[in-house]
């Protein structure tokens, strides 16, 4: 008879106990929950997957027929929480329904082979097992259950057969996002679920994919997060906490909340930190305190908008009225996969506007297919200053200075705005880059952004208000173009007066953005 072969300290920590914490026991009762299609009944499946409809009374053994109420999962921890063994543990209990077929992953074979693989194989019976296979790494149960090990360094090897059941991405926020698109699609035939569990990595892709989600109550997401001393083995130990207690006291606050309280906010060199809440309009009567006719836009009113071309990843634009008191962004757009030509007109059409408006298009001097595709359209646009560190130094200062608003109407440049960050300042060999660069993920409408301010570098003084009675009957007697004629020329003639102002000036509360190298480009 064949000897079974068993992987390495299979079934070490049988005699090990799963302590109880309340994050960790709310996460295993979410993952049990099926949802009955005959009535729409609720209910927890057993340790086997079976789920016993409560109020019509069939069995089901198939995620097809009750599916998952969840079936995406994020445990996000502070180091030593605790998360890799709650997915073991979570991992174990899935590979106890029958004929199922599950995938554990780890961002490196180092990983995966130090920390994912024991932890979870330690729970395992040996008399669960029918057949390790080494080479490639798979574990065959008695039951029919098959269990993948897989290392994520190539994304590519997410790739699987269709039918698995379960997914476990440990140490996720250091595994490619492109790795868990790939594995998607191969738990539809089944079903399945995701569970991933990991210390957070500032504002990785866990955040957009499955924490954000979750929070806004989109059906199918579930995450949690805790801080490492509410490991219950730490809370018990006063050696243990007296360590947490110095971890605390001698590392940088961000860098202590981000390893060992699952902070995204800290450590990861925020660059509009603080500076976006307060100035968020959040209704329409606090937009019309300094847009009098919102919701609609006088055809009359300077509008900016700066482009960040994308085609692969979105092509960004931000809408910004021009007002007395300062610069409100009013609208956004995100688009994929779209010739340059195409965006005109969608930009265009999304925002309200016509071609003819008194419009300030702005984007990255270096583009000049796009100048040249939106030039054949009929609008030209400014080609801006590309340095990131300058145009982030010139909306600094307009958030700085209270001129700079978001209206409520544009909850993505809000949520890019907190989120935008300095990345990595170091290479692969550990020296420090010779220049600071931005994290290049969810970054189009604040590039945007940048670029329109850069090209209206003052702010605009009252007009209307100086008007006498019959100045203001003349004005409202001239069509919208004539109108639209006699601000865009005033908008010229104020940009030249604007150039001669040097830093302190009255009338120019931000100062000389530009200098006079910049200005003489311009």
């Amino acid at each position: 008879m064949k000897a079974i072969r068993l992987p390495p300290h299979c079934g070490d920590d049988l005699a090990v106990l799963l302590l109880d914490q309340a994050h960790q026991q709310a996460f295993m009762a979410a993952r049990r929950l099926r949802c009955c299609l005959h009535c729409r009944t609720i209910g927890s499946m057993n340790e086997v997957g079976c789920f016993t409809c409560s109020k019509c009374g069939i069995v089901h053994t198939s995620n097809l027929t009750a599916p998952r109420v969840y079936d995406k999962f994020l445990v996000l921890s502070g180091r030593g929480g605790g998360k890799t063994l709650i997915g073991a543990h979570a991992c174990r209990e899935e590979m106890m329904i029958p004929n199922s077929i599950g995938w554990v992953m780890g961002p490196t074979y180092k990983i995966l082979h130090d920390s994912t693989f024991p932890t979870l194989i330690r729970l395992i019976s040996p008399s669960w097992v029918k057949d390790w296979d080494q080479e490639h790494m798979e574990l065959h149960l008695k039951n029919g259950a098959l269990v993948a090990f897989r290392s994520l360094e190539d994304p590519e090897r997410a790739r699987g057969p269709h039918g698995v059941s379960w997914g476990w991405l440990d140490e996720s926020a250091q595994c490619p996002e492109r790795a868990y698109d790939v594995f998607e699609p191969t738990l539809i035939r089944a079903a399945g679920i995701i569970i991933c569990t990991t210390t957070v990595m500032g504002y990785d892709w866990t955040f957009e994919k499955i924490e954000k989600r979750a929070a806004n109550g989109e059906p199918g997401y579930w995450a949690c997060k805790y801080w490492t001393e509410e490991n219950p083995l730490f809370r018990s130990n006063p050696v243990m906490m007296a360590k947490i207690e110095r971890a605390r006291a001698t590392m940088s606050p961000d860098f202590y909340n981000q390893e060992y309280r699952a902070e995204r906010a800290n450590a990861q060199g925020l660059i509009y930190s603080g500076l976006v809440d307060g100035q968020v309009l959040p209704t329409d009567e606090a937009i019309r305190r300094l847009i009098p006719e919102w919701p609609a836009l006088s055809p009359s009113r300077q509008i900016l908008i700066g482009l960040d071309s994308g085609t692969d990843h979105p092509f960004g634009a931000s809408m910004i009225a021009v007002t007395e008191e300062g610069l409100v962004v009013v609208g956004e757009y995100l688009r994929r996969m779209q010739a340059f030509s195409q965006q005109l007109p969608a930009i265009l059409m999304h925002f309200g506007l016509k071609l003819q408006a008194p419009i300030t298009w702005a984007a990255n001097k270096n583009e000049a297919n796009l100048r040249l595709e939106f030039g054949l359209l009929g609008a030209s646009i400014v080609p801006v200053e590309s340095r990131q560190e300058v145009g982030i130094q010139r909306v600094q200062s307009w958030l700085h200075t209270k001129r700079l608003y978001f209206a409520y109407t544009c909850p993505k440049t809000i949520e890019q705005m907190k989120a935008y960050r300095w990345a990595e300042n170091t290479n692969t060999d550990g020296q420090k880059r010779d220049k600071e660069r931005v994290f290049k993920l969810n970054d189009e409408l604040p590039d945007g952004l940048r670029y329109a301010l850069m090209s209206w570098p003052f702010l605009p003084e009252p007009v209307t208000a100086l008007r006498t009675p019959r100045e203001q009957q003349r004005w409202d007697a001239f069509d919208d173009k004539t109108r639209a004629d006699i601000e865009r020329m005033r908008t010229f003639t104020k940009q030249d007066d604007a150039r001669t102002l040097t830093e302190g000036d009255a009338g120019y509360p931000l100062g000389n953005f530009w200098g006079n190298s910049e200005w003489s480009a311009w």
